[in-house]
């Protein structure tokens, strides 16, 4: 039986038009990424970003910037390559194509948000444009910035999935305050160094859409009945990070929903490599593992991912 997404309902206000998005050769690459094909797909993105299509300058820069955006076929290709690929000409390793996308608002906050000098109200900004993904990374990377805007923040400005990112800095009264806003049971309480029940992180694994990406990729792992709940734990143990799960997702919801996207293969991979990276070379073995001795489906396709990602050298047999 499949899992609900438990995803809100969709707002009201659309994100506004991403020049370039609606060309038939920009959504015919973006179909192929997405069921990921990268050998097509990506030429093809290159290609229109060259032409000037900013939406393809987009998704470029956000694949350059985004590890687990990328699949096996950019992590087996040559520097020089992958850089020609992905970015703009110019300087010793190329450019971000999110540089050279002009009176663009998604593209502006984007940018902004890699400079060090970005603020707080820059996550009003991207929920504005319809990006909550993309606000929640806001929030992620000025806590570990450790961003002084963050001590005062008004509480109904910040994600309610990400209250433990503003009480790790905060006094005693507004711990409570903070505290008072996060239910019982909720996992960020263990993050706030209380004792949580196992059964608590089942129960919200499976109602909150904070979940989406973890209950899509079980649903398509592990389809039988009663398998798709036992990997969901397992998923959000191997991933390792509360603030990981908070921030997988669509690019830019103004290319591809979120919906879309975590339904897609290339979607469904960008989880699993996500879970991946968050575990060294060294330590993967053991963590698949452990992944196995609680969903066996889970670990199948944790396994083959990270085996298609695995450098072939000739004359050379790989590991099992």
């Amino acid at each position: 039986m499949a899992l609900g997404l438990g995803l809100p309902a969709a707002s009201a206000d659309a994100p506004p038009p991403l020049p370039g998005a609606d060309r038939p050769a920009f959504q015919e690459a973006l179909d192929l990424w997405l069921q990921d094909d990268e050998a097509q797909a990506l030429p093809a993105l290159a290609e229109l970003a060259e032409r000037g299509n900013a939406a393809a300058r987009l998704l470029l820069a956000q694949i350059d910037k985004i590890p687990s955006l990328q699949g096996p076929y950019l992590a087996q290709m040559p520097r020089a390559e992958r850089i020609a690929l992905l970015r703009a000409p110019g300087g010793l390793s190329g450019r971000s194509w999110i540089a050279e996308i002009e009176d663009v608002a998604v593209a502006d906050a984007w940018r902004a948000l890699h400079w060090p000098d970005a603020r707080p109200e820059l996550m009003a900004r991207f929920d504005a444009l319809g990006e909550p993904r993309a606000a929640r990374t806001t929030m992620v990377v000025l806590a570990a910035r450790e961003h002084e805007g963050l001590r005062d923040l008004p509480l109904d400005e910040a994600d309610p999935e990400l209250l433990y990112l503003l009480w790790r800095s905060a006094g005693p009264d507004r711990r409570a305050e903070i505290a008072a806003r996060v239910p019982a049971g909720h996992p960020q309480r263990q993050l706030m160094g209380e004792a949580t029940d196992a059964r608590d992180l089942d129960r919200w694994l499976h109602q909150s859409a904070a979940a989406a990406p973890l209950v899509a990729l079980c649903n398509t792992l592990c389809p039988e009945d009663g398998e798709a709940g036992t990997c969901l734990g397992a998923a959000y143990q191997a991933l390792g990070s509360h603030d990981a799960l908070l921030t997988i997702g669509t690019p830019s919801e103004a290319l591809v929903d979120q919906d879309r996207f975590l339904a897609s293969p290339r979607g469904q991979a960008s989880v699993m490599r996500r879970i991946l990276l968050g575990t060294t070379m060294r330590g993967r073995r053991l963590m698949l593992a452990r992944v196995e001795g609680q969903s066996a489906c889970l670990a199948a396709g944790l396994s083959a991912e990270a085996d298609r990602h695995r450098r072939v050298i000739p004359g050379v047999t790989p590991r099992p």
